[in-house]
């Protein structure tokens, strides 16, 4: 049986309508289990028969989903499998799958879009559906990838809109507090979606094209991208001066309007703020184009590691501790605080680079062994602190006590400005001009 669009719009009003959703990760899996909590029948589908296996068990693999919260989704009805048949003929499909760069071409990598859009062309049959892109993409992929493989072979044109995840793992804003950018092509495609994603969140806000909600997710990605490397631009003029750059990043923030305080680190890392910025520069290369403020910006930012690795082994030779012969442990390998993710994570980056050389024992409450090919320790009380040459505060983790980092080591490198104003160690921040450290202006723009 088919329905109209006009039925399917009232199917979503009166939470009659099943979604189903493609792809069980860190958006996917949330997002199921809010649609779940509306009022819907939903259906997952994942390819990876672990990931599936775990929320059967209602194990839960996403940090900001809790076992008890995913056995509430599954007592609910919520039903994830790892045959496509498990979102035949459902109302309406959510795609969020994973997007990234090919490093070997330079282009965006759409595989598993195109995949999980194929597996909606192949079960939703005839009916007419609202098909939902919640991936991040580049601006016009919905249009270019999505559209021609649902649309292939059928009377009517399958209504498609995109509404860009803004998930914050390991944040304190709850989900439905969120707005939802919501873009699509035609009215009653947009009106559908929305009346979808307002059963979830307190406010969405349409834009007219699927290209705008594209642009919009990699526009927010790319300005926090260019401010980060900003202020990581500064930390090596801060070491030529007798200024404090975490000092003056608090003091501008205290004008009322006109800036926004970002703040140095090892790197960015995640799938977003080192990926969809590329996507925007990839796009406009295809116009002929040439972002390179955007480029020079995420070359800062993949250089911060090194930057890291270089000032720490300076301020090691500085004490007479030869940097092959140190033992150093590196508190975080995720790629952010308070979440066990860790792709593209700049702390694992320079962990791995140190180990060519020291002895490095690498400390993270929330990673598992298995995402980082080497054995991690769970707190910084489980390390030999006091016999470490270094420790280097990578990820500033809730569950570090830092206080005792401080009583017990000998020396701690601060990437985060994170450790507590007294300490019996001695504390170096990164961006901070010691006897034993000096200063390399150049090593950012080589």
């Amino acid at each position: 049986m088919s329905y109209s669009l006009d039925d399917l719009h009232l199917r979503l009003g009166d939470r009659d309508a099943t979604i189903g959703v493609i792809g069980l990760g860190y958006v996917g899996l949330p997002l199921a289990l809010e649609f779940t909590a509306a009022g819907f029948d939903v259906a997952g589908f994942d390819i990876d028969l672990g990931r599936v296996d775990r929320l059967l068990h209602a194990d839960s693999y996403v940090d900001d989903v809790s076992d008890a919260a995913l056995q509430k989704g599954l007592d609910s009805g919520f039903t994830p499998g790892a045959e496509p048949q498990v979102v035949a003929d459902c109302d309406a499909y959510v795609i969020a799958v994973p997007t990234g760069m090919n490093d070997k071409t330079g282009e965006p990598r759409m595989d598993a879009v195109e995949a999980a859009t194929e597996t909606v062309a192949e079960q939703s049959g005839s009916r007419k559906t609202l098909v939902v892109v919640s991936s991040t993409v580049y601006p016009g992929a919905t249009r270019e990838v999505v559209a021609p493989i649902v649309e292939e072979g059928r009377d009517a044109p399958t209504h498609l809109a995109m509404v860009p995840e803004r998930l914050n793992p390991g944040g304190d804003v709850p989900f439905e507090e969120i707005p939802l950018v919501v873009g699509a092509d035609t009215n009653p495609a947009r009106e559908a979606a929305v009346e979808l994603f307002d059963a979830v969140v307190a406010d969405t806000y349409p834009v007219d094209s699927t290209e705008t909600a594209e642009l919009t997710k990699t526009l927010e990605n790319t300005y926090r991208m260019v401010n980060i490397a900003l202020v990581n631009e500064l930390v090596t003029l801060a070491e030529g001066l007798e200024g404090d750059v975490w000092e003056a990043i608090d003091a501008a923030a205290t004008k009322p309007f006109g800036f926004q305080s970002f703040y140095p680190g090892p790197g960015v890392g995640g799938h977003c703020i080192p990926i969809d910025p590329q996507f925007l520069v990839w796009r406009a290369d295809q116009f002929d184009g040439d972002l390179a403020f955007i480029r020079d910006a995420h070359r800062v930012n993949e250089r911060m590691p090194e930057l890291v690795v270089d000032r720490l082994e300076t301020m090691l030779s500085g004490r007479g501790i030869s940097p092959e012969d140190a033992t150093i442990v590196a508190l975080g390998a995720a790629y952010k605080p308070n979440v066990g993710d860790t792709r593209n994570s700049p702390a694992l980056r320079v962990a791995d680079r140190l180990d060519d050389r020291a002895k490095v024992t690498v400390v993270d409450p929330h990673v598992d062994d298995e995402g980082t090919a080497r054995r991690l320790l769970r707190s910084p009380e489980e390390a030999d602190l006091a016999g470490a040459d270094a420790v280097v505060l990578l990820v500033d983790h809730d569950a570090f006590d830092l206080e005792y980092v401080g009583k017990t080591a000998k020396f701690v490198f601060d990437t985060r400005n994170a450790m507590p104003p007294e300490c019996d160690a001695d504390v170096v921040t990164l961006g901070e001009v010691t006897e034993q450290s000096h200063w390399k202006p150049d090593l950012l723009a080589r």
